[in-house]
C-alpha cells in the first residue's frame, strides 16, 4: 500500500474557537490511483493534502507511506522524505517569477543529494516535452499563459519522478477548456508512467474524470466511491 491514513484529526484554534478541520479520517491509496478529494469550501480538502504532504501536522492519527509512519519523523527526516517522494501542484502555480521555465522545473532536482547538472538538464527537457512546453525553456512565468504556467508546475512536480503527486485545485484558476487539457495531461502521465495522483477539487469535470472520488463534508469522509469508470 502506497499511503494509509488512520484516524487522522486536525484542529485549528483561534482564541476560544476550535475548528475540527479533519475528523477521524481513515483511507488507503494504492500505487497508480488517480483520486479526487471533493467537497465544499471548508470541508478539509486542502488540510488533508497538507497533512499528507507534511506541510501541516495533524493533532492525532497516523499517516503511513510505504508502511512507514511519517508523522512521527522529525522535521529534517520529513523534509528529506518530502523532497524524495512527493510532488506538489498548487492552484496558484507558485512559480518563481525571476527564474525561467527550465530553472523553475529544475529547482526540485537541485535539492536532491544526487543532483548532477547535465543529468538534470536532460530530465528537465524530457518533462517539458511531456507537458507540451518544449521551446519554452527560456521564458519567464509571466511571459506565458495561465494554462502554460500550470503545465510548468506539473513538470516541476514530475521532474524528480515522485511516487505521489499532491495537487490542490489544479484547475481552479483556468478556463474550462484549459482545465480539461490539464486533466487530460495528468491522466496521460498517470496511465503511461503509473504516477499516483491525489488532488482536491470542486470542479465537476475533474470529479467525473477521476478513477476514485472521495467526498468530504465538515472534515469527515461522507462518501468514498472506490470503483468508478473513468471518463
Amino acid at each position: 500500500m502506497l499511503l494509509e491514513i488512520q484516524n487522522l484529526e486536525k484542529i485549528y484554534v483561534a482564541g476560544e474557537v476550535r475548528v475540527n478541520a479533519l475528523k477521524n479520517i481513515t483511507l488507503k491509496i494504492k500505487e497508480g490511483e488517480f483520486t479526487a478529494i471533493a467537497g465544499p469550501s471548508g470541508s478539509g480538502k486542502t488540510t488533508l493534502l497538507n497533512c499528507i504532504g507534511l506541510l501541516d501536522h495533524p493533532d492525532s492519527g497516523q499517516i503511513l507511506f510505504l508502511g512507514e509512519d511519517i508523522v512521527s519523523k522529525n522535521p529534517k527526516e520529513q523534509a528529506f522524505l518530502r523532497r524524495q517522494n512527493f510532488g506538489f501542484i498548487f492552484q496558484t502555480y507558485n512559480l518563481i517569477p525571476v527564474l525561467t521555465v527550465a530553472e523553475n522545473v529544475e529547482m526540485p532536482l537541485r535539492l536532491l543529494p544526487s543532483y548532477e547538472k547535465e543529468t538534470a538538464r536532460q530530465r528537465v527537457s524530457e518533462v517539458l516535452t511531456a507537458v507540451g512546453l518544449s521551446g519554452f525553456e527560456d521564458r519567464k512565468p509571466l511571459e506565458i499563459s495561465g494554462g502554460q504556467q500550470q503545465r510548468v508546475s506539473i513538470a516541476r512536480a514530475l521532474v524528480k519522478k515522485p511516487k505521489l503527486i499532491l495537487a490542490d485545485e489544479p484547475t481552479a484558476n483556468l478556463d474550462s477548456k484549459t482545465g480539461e487539457s490539464i486533466i487530460d495531461l495528468m491522466l496521460k502521465i498517470n496511465k503511461e508512467e503509473g504516477t499516483t495522483f491525489l488532488f482536491s477539487t470542486h470542479d465537476t469535470m475533474v470529479m467525473d474524470r477521476a478513477g476514485r472520488l472521495i467526498l468530504l463534508r465538515d472534515g469527515e469522509i461522507h462518501e468514498d466511491s472506490k470503483k468508478r469508470k473513468r471518463k
